[in-house]
């Protein structure tokens, strides 16, 4: 898997936030979806309801780098922070190995 890894975490305000949030979320996959250099995303939710997570992989630091410049997601993204708290990990990863 090459090309580097974007972390989305958002951890809920209230645990009964997570439905909104996630259909937030899923609008703003989609926005984020046409972007040049994105292979895939994959939203994640937690059991207990407190969090939601994301990631994205991407073919270059470069693409990401122009997405996040200008996110497609920013119209929505007020009301995602009204809801979750955004533990963004502003670093970026590549996969060491798989199992």
């Amino acid at each position: 898997m090459d090309g580097p890894i974007n972390f989305g975490i958002f951890k809920m305000k209230q645990p009964e936030n997570q439905p909104r949030f996630i259909e937030l979320f899923r609008e703003a996959l989609v926005m984020v979806s046409g972007q040049a250099g994105l292979i895939s995303t994959h939203a994640h939710r937690s059991l207990d309801g407190w969090r939601c997570i994301n990631f994205g992989h991407w073919r270059s630091l470069e693409e990401y780098t122009a997405m996040d410049t200008n996110r497609p997601f920013s119209p929505l993204f007020g009301e995602m922070l009204d809801l979750a708290n955004n533990e963004y990990q502003k670093t970026l990863h590549e996969v060491v190995f798989t199992t």
